[in-house]
């Protein structure tokens, strides 16, 4: 095998390098984006042959057209072929000892390229021409296009073992990149904007660039050293055109012509309608650093963005997924209090992506009527074909803000358009409040169903692409026909506002005179023909015949070069395997931050716990929280080993007498960890699970724990503020309706301590406890308490504001009426201050 030893060419921390630097150089015209991508490999050892292996990115509409290869200066030329023929051929080719290169498309639409037998020190250069059509996007009321050339594919998480399991063959398998932060790969990237777009207005948030006229037009290049470690991205607007067309020729029958029509919807102001939105935040441990950041920002935006009316849940995900409520929050001042502090305290500690389980379970919280989601991530994960058919089924759009120096783009525009959403992207150093202005005119606009185009054709299209589900004003409606003759004259774009009958014009394009000769066009019309074809398996042979028939590289075909080297020049062994390593994204997961579009130095640092337990079992004490999370707060104390028996049970209801309770406690002066260890054993006999809360919804003391908590404690040691409830692990949903709901309804009149005694005798009285655990027999053994019904009625006497009590015991006992032992009142959990 390879050994790293015996390379010539390493990194500055002497890492062997195959992958020596990347070059991209393009020309923008009309709606199309016209790239020529270069890569530059060497085998870096002076003894062996080897077999480079890497996997790298392309613009989620991008269409591979060409592929030229120069091994030593020899100029080789390859073909698409039937995906299973090439993998044998390439096999074959390499095991006579010859070389040869095939490049394939992965199912996460990423590629990998396999260098077979590169002699060493042999260098070789692969030229990959693309095409990408392009879309408006509407920023600060002006039509925009925002173009991201991939550079970096960032660590992404399986979310299941049936993803990987699906990945069959060798190949397969290993087009998930490996990354090593000591390695550095140089990028340069050269933009030529054509006539038509060449007066808009430039702007890069990624990197610094140079924008200077040349060549009929305007260059746009990097004004210093760029690395693949982040996203090229370029901002373009003040257009002065906001519909465009292209012809060209047919690639595979040259008498036939393919068009292009870019429509940009003109939708006029109508009243914006209330939302519905579930906003759902990545907080897997990738999102650590840069991205966890502007999440926060961007949620702060989105809560100022809601007003009376809408409707709000809040949720987080990693490996699990917490719901702050099972139901959808009526937007208010309390609502709105405690959906800023829910995302002052958001950090990214909850391990994995698991999307799918997050998205299914977000799609199933209550809502009165029609909602959307809004989820803010940076989509590494490895698989989206299980997210979209969630989406589909739960009839709810899904909205996406991508953050991050490398967002997974082609997964989140899948998910987003499969479900009739869209996507917004911010880069490190962007403005998140414009992204999030535009994100909630598209939730509050009226959704336009029924989209067609009045074509005007002479003769019927052989094909075209599929019409989109929905259209935002603003954005981009792209159309590919493959027509037998040219066409003339003007198309028209019609849409109808649900629940109403007339349709409306909502753009006009007149079609341009000018026939290209190249064939790129009918290609790229080709691919997105195909695109919306694959995954139906009755559709593979069509989707493989037209592939090659417009030389595609698809998931059912890849390319495919072997050049035949000289007897004296085939190893006498098979090829040493050498996976070429990705650059760790800038930022990713908290390596370093980015400023201004430069990253600083990485700082490293150990992971922070994935949410960490409701409490430890272990005899040890428990550890200190690496953040101020909701569930890190439940590990201040440990439950004893009869707790630990209680939580391997089955749940359900427990049967207790005076045989299960350790002795009776002791009087406590002070409310410490000791006393809440010694609570706990004496509560276990309940059952943990009866005690305390673990689930998506809430984390904390259950009703039954806090009324056995009370009764335990004597009433001097009762905690007197808002903090001292989260000591004794009350859940944060209990504390902020306590504080944010009921207190704020009554901070004129009443005190914090007020409102938490009064709470605290109603939940301390014989009534709720026979409520909470009705059987006389269950009850026998607890401690006894002196308190009564009659002690709440003192305190409503001694009050300085009668009527402001006797109205805020109303509140409570409303609230509490619905109780059971283990779940808190949904009224409580929506934020009401009515119960």
């Amino acid at each position: 095998m390879f050994n790293q030893n015996t390379a010539t060419i390493q990194s500055s921390l002497g890492q062997a390098m195959a992958l020596t630097k990347v070059s991209a150089m393009g020309v923008i015209q009309g709606m199309l984006l016209d790239m020529q991508l270069t890569q530059s490999f060497i085998n870096p050892s002076d003894k062996e042959h080897v077999e480079v292996l890497y996997t790298f990115p392309l613009p989620v509409d991008a269409v591979l057209l060409d592929i030229e290869v120069q091994l030593d200066g020899r100029k080789l030329s390859g073909a698409v072929v039937p995906r299973k023929k090439a993998e044998i051929d390439y096999e074959e080719a390499i095991s006579e000892g010859n070389t040869a290169f095939m490049l394939q498309e992965n199912g996460d639409r990423s590629y990998s390229l396999s260098i077979g037998n590169l002699a060493p020190g042999e260098a070789c250069t692969l030229s990959m021409h693309y095409a990408q059509s392009l879309r408006f996007a509407e920023m600060d009321g002006m039509n925009a296009l925002r173009i991201c050339v991939p550079t970096v594919i960032a660590p992404r998480y399986e979310m299941t073992e049936a993803v990987a399991a699906k990945k069959q063959n060798l190949f397969e398998r290993l087009t998930t990149p490996r990354h090593d932060i000591r390695i550095e790969y140089p990028f340069e990237i050269s933009l030529r904007l054509a006539a038509e777009v060449a007066g808009a207005r430039i702007a890069s948030p990624s990197h610094p660039i140079s924008v200077m006229p040349g060549d009929g037009g305007t260059i746009v290049s990097l004004s210093r050293k760029g690395n693949l470690d982040r996203d090229f991205v370029l901002c373009l607007d003040q257009f002065s055109q906001q519909a465009f067309s292209v012809l060209g020729r047919d690639y595979h029958q040259p008498e036939h012509v393919a068009l292009l029509a870019s429509f940009c919807p003109q939708i006029a102001a109508a009243d914006m309608t209330d939302v519905a939105v579930k906003l759902l935040v990545d907080c897997s441990g990738s999102m650590n650093g840069d991205s966890i950041q502007a999440a926060r920002t961007a949620l702060r935006e989105i809560v100022e963005q809601l007003s009376a009316g809408d409707h709000v849940s809040l949720s987080r995900f990693g490996s699990e997924v917490q719901h702050r409520s099972p139901a959808m929050w009526k937007f208010a001042k309390p609502s709105k209090a405690a959906a800023l502090r829910w995302v002052d305290e958001l950090h990214a500690n909850l391990g994995g992506t698991e999307m799918a389980l997050a998205l299914e379970s977000t799609f199933a919280i209550q809502s009165s009527g029609r909602s959307d989601v809004l989820m803010i991530t940076d989509g590494e994960i490895d698989s989206v074909d299980s997210l979209i058919s969630s989406a589909r089924a739960a009839g709810q759009r899904v909205f996406i803000v991508g953050i991050g120096s490398s967002p997974a783009e082609v997964h989140l525009e899948r998910l987003a358009r499969a479900s009739g959403g869209s996507c917004e992207y911010v880069a490190p150093g962007e403005d998140v409040a414009p992204a999030i202005l535009r994100m909630f005119m598209k939730l509050r606009s009226p959704v336009w169903q029924d989209i067609r185009i009045d074509t005007g054709f002479a003769s019927q299209p052989l094909w075209s692409t599929a019409m989109p589900a929905s259209v935002f004003k603003g954005e981009t409606l792209n159309m590919f026909y493959l027509l037998p003759e040219k066409p003339q004259g003007q198309m028209k774009l019609f849409g109808r506002l649900s629940g109403q009958v007339e349709e409306v014009e909502l753009g006009s394009l007149a079609l341009t005179a000018d026939l290209q000769a190249d064939t790129s066009l009918s290609r790229v019309a080709a691919a997105t023909y195909l695109s919306g074809m694959q995954g139906m398996t009755e559709q593979l042979s069509v989707v493989q015949e037209l592939a090659v028939q417009y030389q595609l590289i698809c998931t059912e075909t890849s390319f495919l070069i072997v050049e035949e080297r000289a007897e004296d020049e085939k190893p006498l062994d098979m090829p040493a395997l050498m996976e070429v390593a990705h650059m760790l994204a800038a930022g990713w997961g908290g390596l370093g931050a980015i400023a201004g579009g430069v990253c600083s130095a990485p700082v490293m640092a150990a992971p922070a716990a994935a949410g960490g337990a409701a409490y430890s079992l272990s005899s040890q004490a428990a550890p200190v929280p690496a953040a101020p999370d909701l569930r890190s707060r439940l590990a201040a104390w440990k439950l004893s080993k009869l707790a630990a028996l209680d939580m391997a049970d089955e749940p359900g209801e427990r049967s207790m007498d005076a045989s299960n309770l350790p002795s009776p406690a002791a009087k406590w002066s002070v409310l410490d960890a000791e006393a809440m260890q010694a609570f706990f054993e004496y509560a276990n006999a309940v059952g943990a699970d009866r005690i305390i809360c673990r689930d998506m919804h809430y984390q904390g003391l259950t009703p039954l724990g806090l009324t056995l908590l009370l009764r335990y404690f004597d009433e001097q040691l009762w905690p007197d503020s808002f903090a001292g409830l989260r000591q004794i692990q009350l859940g944060e949903a209990v504390i902020e309706w306590l504080e944010l709901a009921i207190w704020e309804d009554c901070k004129d009149q009443l005190s914090p301590l007020q409102v938490i005694k009064l709470f605290f005798s109603i939940m301390a009285e014989p009534e709720m406890l026979e409520r909470l655990l009705p059987s006389q027999e269950q009850r026998a053994g607890l401690q006894a308490s002196e308190r009564t019904s009659a002690d709440t009625a003192q305190l409503l006497s001694v009050s300085a504001d009668p009527a402001a009590s006797a109205r805020l015991e109303t509140q409570l006992r409303n609230a509490v009426r619905e109780l059971d032992a283990v779940t808190w009142s949904e009224s409580i959990f929506l934020m009401d201050m009515e119960g």
